[in-house]
Order: structure tokens, then sequence, then C-alpha cells
């Protein structure tokens, strides 16, 4: 979920969109945010939206006398058909629209639910001869940022609820972007160096919307240099102008490797900068994914600006496997598919966490 600036001066917006200079407030802060999208967003032609058409439909609606109000309502329904969770909109810091991913069956069954979900673990690691389940780190909503546990079979269990560890460390400044890098990789560490003589290991992160520093954790589980994938960079000149294809490498962290059996559990909850976690272990031999694919939206997420101390981001990146293929929308996928119902949660049974126990056993 890294964000890329990208500063909108409303003098030079009309400069931008070859619009005339004598555009109201309005009016200006329509044409940089259609413009920012029309140059930048990655995913126009995957979501079927012609962006011509959206500024044909709704560039008449904006005049001087737009109100604030409906000038963000406009905004927000020209996004919308986009469903991307990397889009939204804010004013200062209240988030007035965040885009919500296709793939979604998380969101839609257990996020009203989220004690009793990892209530249902918690349980099935008891019943499997865990120990309770210590929490390490700060916690944001309702839950800390790692949860470890280890069983009487010498099987570790590890929970990386989020990619940051503190709100700052994603809505704040790049200082302390980097202080949170630092503070989530030692506690990441420190949880993880607690079960390194585990015979085995349960990684799960199930409903991880990210943060960043995935690809840096899971160096911790790399035996060899190994191709991740590549990321291919939108640019102005036309919806499918992009750079050319970027390959990423993952190398073996020096300071700690964790090189026995790995259960890891992810569900389309598991997004961005979690996703780049899963997308750089799944291909590792003695890792097993198990659950459901991850969320599907991988790209950083790039910031413009307007007037009125308004904000908003979009997706400005192609992620593809290392055969090319293109994740967004579709995740990485997963080995061993296991469904999950809400009945199952109610009854505090967790079938994701029972075939992992089984698997490794």
């Amino acid at each position: 979920m890294r964000i890329r600036i990208f500063v909108a001066l409303l003098v030079l917006a009309g400069l931008a969109t070859g619009s005339k200079p004598h555009l109201s407030t309005p009016e200006r802060d329509f044409e940089t945010f259609w413009r920012t999208y029309h140059d930048h967003y990655a995913f126009f032609r995957l979501h079927q939206v012609d962006w011509d058409q959206t500024y044909a439909t709704y560039r008449p609606t904006i005049t001087a006398r737009t109100t604030a109000s409906e000038l963000r309502e406009t905004l927000i329904k020209m996004v919308q058909p986009l469903q991307d969770g990397h889009i939204t909109i804010s004013d200062n810091d209240r988030v007035l629209y965040k885009g919500t991913n296709r793939r979604r069956a998380y969101k839609d069954q257990f996020q009203s639910m989220q004690e009793a979900y990892w209530a249902a673990a918690a349980q099935a690691l008891q019943q499997a001869g865990f120990a309770p389940l210590r929490g390490v780190g700060p916690t944001v909503g309702k839950f800390q940022l790692l949860y470890v546990s280890k069983s009487s079979q010498n099987v570790g269990y590890l929970r990386l609820s989020r990619c940051f560890a503190e709100m700052a460390g994603v809505m704040g400044t790049t200082r302390q972007e980097k202080a949170d890098q630092r503070q989530l990789l030692a506690l990441f560490d420190q949880a993880l160096g607690e079960l390194r003589d585990c015979r085995a290991l349960i990684v799960d992160v199930r409903g991880n919307g990210g943060g960043h520093s995935g690809l840096e954790m899971a160096r911790r589980f790399c035996p060899a240099r190994q191709l991740t994938h590549f990321v291919a960079e939108r640019q102005p000149g036309g919806y499918e102008q992009f750079t050319a294809l970027q390959p990423y490498y993952l190398t073996p962290a020096p300071e700690l490797r964790y090189d026995k059996p790995v259960a890891l559990l992810t569900n389309d909850g598991t997004a961005s900068s979690a996703e780049e976690f899963v997308l750089a272990l799944h291909r590792q031999p003695r890792v097993t994914t198990i659950g459901d694919n991850t969320a599907g939206m991988l790209s950083d997420m790039y910031q413009g600006r307007l007037g009125r101390k308004m904000q908003f981001t979009l997706s400005h990146q192609r992620f593809y496997a290392p055969d090319t293929t293109l994740l967004e929308g579709v995740g990485v996928p997963v080995r061993v598919r296991v469904p999950q119902s809400r009945e199952q949660v109610i009854q505090l049974q967790d079938a994701v966490l029972a075939q992992a126990l089984q698997t490794l056993r």
C-alpha cells in the first residue's frame, strides 16, 4: 500500500489539461482529477471503463456554481465502476470513499464478525494442542500486530494481522513510514525467532489488508535468489502505455531465516503488501498456500491532490507472475483451496486451519 505523491498544482491544471486558464476552482479540480486518471490509472481495460466517455458524461455537470459536496459526489460516481480497492478520495484525514475490490468474499462474509472469525482459529489451535495465543506489537483497531503460539507437537503458528506497526506508518510522512518499517521488521523477527526451532510453521495472513515491507518479510523464508514477479508502471500517452516489465527477485535475509515446511494461509482479504509477501513465497518448494486466492490488488497507491485539501489515490502499476500472467483481479493462486463459511465460524470451526494442520502432519 505504498503511496506515490503526484502534486497537482492548481495553477498548472489548465495547462496540463489543455483547458482555459479562467476555469473556476471546481472545474480545475475536476480536470485535474480526470487527467491524473487519464495519464496514470492502470486498469481501464480490465474493468471495461471508457474514461473518455466518463469525461463526456460528467464534465458538463461541473460549473463555477458546483459546491464542494457536489464535486465530491461526482468524483465518487466517476470511479465507482472501477471496483478497485486502492482507489480513495479523502478530505483532509477523512476518507470520503474507498473502492471495493471485485474479489471481496472475506469482507462481505466476515468483516462484521472479526472477533468470531479469529475465535474460531484460536479454538482450532487449542484443540490441536497449541498454547494460548500471545499477542505481539501495537494494537490497531481490535487486534495486535502479531499472534504467536506453539503446539505440543513442535509446530509453530504466526499470524500477521497487517503489514504496518502503527497507523502513522501508512498515513504519515516518509520518515514515519521508514520508522514503521524498522519497527515492523523488528517485531516480526522477534516473533519468528521464537518459532525458528519448530519443525513446521503456519503463517496466517488471512484478512491482512497490507501496508508495506511484504517482500522484506518474505526474505526470512527464502532459501536462494528467485524471480518472484514483474511490474509495469502506467505512463502518460495512452491507456495501454506502460514501462517495460521490471523483474523483481527475492534474496535470502542474512539476519534470520526459517527453512522448514510452511503452511501459508490466505484468502481474498489478503491484499496489497500482504499479497506481495504471498507472491514472493507461494512458489517456494517448502511452502504450501491454503485457503483462497489473494485479493488481486497489488499496485502501489499513486496520490493526487486537489483544492480544499482533497486527496485521492489510484492504482498505477500492473503486477505479473513470473509467467507474465496479470494478477490484478485474480490474486496470487492458492495451492490447496479450502472454502470457509459463516456457519463454520459461528460454530467455532476453522476449515482452513484444520487443513493446514493436516498438511503439516
